[in-house]
Formats: structure tokens, sequence, C-alpha cells
């Protein structure tokens, strides 16, 4: 079994999830993507194991952002009438973004756990919030969310030297499988 390979696996993961977390904290969020970000080493195929990552589905979006379905749908005069996601790989409108339909819901949860206080229009009056709830999501949507790669500089930290750290690990594991079926068969190791 590749024992020392699993233990860089192990301690690799803590440190992206560790960073990962720390990121998100910067974003000033509610904690359930935090809370979420967990990882597994499969080792059922003694000789692969598999680190695999695991977060709430929305977390890959707020890494990765997601383009608007359309910046110049936005009013005139718009402060945002350009695309917050160029090259992500999710697009508003696409037809294959998880969650659809859910986005204004999610605003609206939004909008009241920040408190955000009642706006006024250009004549005083003051905005509804689902007014205020629809002119968000609408601006999202055309223009789209920025990534915020709180997981992909998390990883990118720490796999710097990940090869190295596992191939060595690799090459103690396999030095100790080999000296165990020497012994195991009679063999002699100076």
């Amino acid at each position: 079994m590749l024992e020392n390979v699993i233990a860089e696996m192990n301690a690799y993961a803590l440190n992206v999830i560790s960073k990962a977390k720390s990121n998100l904290q910067k974003n000033n969020n509610s904690g359930e993507l935090q809370n979420s970000l967990d990882y597994k080493v499969d080792n059922s195929d003694k000789t692969n194991p598999i680190l695999e990552f695991k977060a709430l589905q929305y977390g890959e979006f707020l890494d990765k952002g997601v383009q608007g379905a359309d910046p110049n749908a936005m009013p005139k005069g718009s402060l945002a009438r350009y695309n917050k996601a160029p090259s992500s790989p999710y697009k508003f409108g696409s037809g294959n973004f998880a969650g659809k339909g859910s986005l204004r819901g999610s605003i609206d949860k939004w909008v009241v756990s920040k408190g955000i206080p009642n706006v006024r229009d250009e004549k005083g009056r003051f905005i509804k919030r689902k007014t205020m709830v629809y002119l968000i999501s609408r601006s999202i949507y055309n223009t789209g969310l920025r990534a915020t790669n709180f997981f992909t500089d998390a990883q990118k930290d720490y796999s710097r030297d990940i090869n190295k750290k596992l191939t060595k690990a690799y090459l103690k594991d396999i030095s100790k499988d080999l000296k165990e079926g020497l012994v195991s068969k009679g063999g002699k190791i100076k």
C-alpha cells in the first residue's frame, strides 16, 4: 500500500482546504460553502489512490465565475456593461447552468441576510425589495459573476512542489515494499 503517498495527499488536501476557507472569509460570505469544503482520498485501488475535493455545487461557479448572458442588454448608463468572467466555462442563459431559475430567490435571501437598507430611485421614492432583487438579478444575469479563484489560488499555492513530494513518497513506499517482499521470501537485505 502507498502509505507515504496517501499521507502526502492528505497533507496537501488539508492545506488546500484551509487556504480555500481563508480565501472565502475574505469575501464575507454566509459560511455555508466554507463549511462544505472537504476531501476524500480513495485508496480502494491500492496502486492508484485518488484525491477528490468536495463542496456545495455553487462553489465551482464562485471560483471560476460565470459569463453574463448579454452585457449589452443592460440599460445605458449602467456601471457594468461588460462581461465580468469572459473566460469562464459557465454562462448564464446557456441552458447548462445548474440551479436554473434560482438566481432571484438566492438574491432575495442575500438581500434579507445582509440587511440591505431601502434604496431610493432618482425621484426620491423608495424601491420595493422585490424591485431591488430584480435589478440586482438582472445585472448578475446579464454581466455575470466575477471569478474569485478562492479554490484555484489555494491549489496553486500548494501545488508548486507537490510532484516532488509525491515522487519522494512513492519511492519510499516502493523501497519499503521491495524490502518487505525480499524479507518474506527469505532474501537478505544489507
